[in-house]
């Protein structure tokens, strides 16, 4: 993602990374389906509300970030992008970051890089907690973080989730942000964030190469059953 003082690399989270792309939410698209007075009117899962996003998403791409440029200009080498790919990935996502970050950062952490000034939050997920969990958890040939490694990689999932944060509280005003509880309980009424809309993005940039719109229904059907799949795990 970046790097920080004293040459500390500071990762993505890894669910939205894969084959050298990165693929961070995005809440810019944030248009509804109207009611004939122009009041917003969706329900999901509806036939209806995939239909219009099934138009909406591959004819209204913003201009992309350069992360996104990046996929865009890749995307015939890049087949691995679709709408389970999305699904899956966010769900892990957000499965993840409703219980992270476990750290407390201070303001200045970026410029100062120190890592001792980093602490565990009350209650929080400890490195030998992390350790006790992997030891026998581990799958061959992959590798337990260090320390250091751990506390960057949790920054990392810091500056992703207050950016989100950030751009829905502007794009999405009329909205509630998901939260662990939300996911855990299965609580989210109409009024709170829908689980494509920080994806719309992507999910625009799969349905842009799919001319018969019941295949990009299909696929966003797609995307929302393994975003269930995967939230539920």
């Amino acid at each position: 993602m970046l790097t920080i003082a004293q040459g500390h690399e500071v990762p993505w989270p890894e669910p939205l990374t894969d084959g050298g792309f990165a693929f961070p939410k995005d809440y810019r698209m944030n248009d509804f389906p109207r009611t004939p007075d122009g009041d917003i009117w969706y329900d999901i899962p509806d036939d209806a509300y995939f239909s219009w996003l099934a138009d909406y998403l591959p004819n209204n791409l913003p201009e992309f970030t350069p992360e996104q440029q990046y996929l865009w200009d890749n995307l015939d080498n890049y087949t691995r992008l679709s709408g389970f790919w999305i699904g899956d990935q966010g769900g892990w996502y957000e499965s993840e970051a409703a219980f992270l970050p476990n750290y407390d950062y201070p303001d200045n952490f970026s410029d100062i890089g120190d890592l001792s000034a980093v602490k565990v939050k009350d209650g929080g997920y400890t490195y030998d907690d992390y350790m006790d969990f992997n030891k026998d958890a581990v799958a061959d040939g992959e590798s337990i973080m260090t320390k250091e490694e751990l506390i960057l990689d949790e920054f990392g999932w810091y500056l992703t989730i207050i950016e989100a944060e950030r751009q829905f509280s502007f794009y999405w005003p009329d909205f509630i942000k998901m939260n662990g509880g939300n996911i855990v309980f299965s609580t989210l009424t109409e009024r709170h964030e829908p689980p494509d809309a920080g994806w719309r993005i992507y999910l625009g940039m799969v349905l842009n190469r799919i001319q018969d719109k019941t295949l990009r229904i299909k696929e966003l059907e797609c995307f929302y059953h393994y975003w269930r799949e995967m939230i539920s795990k």
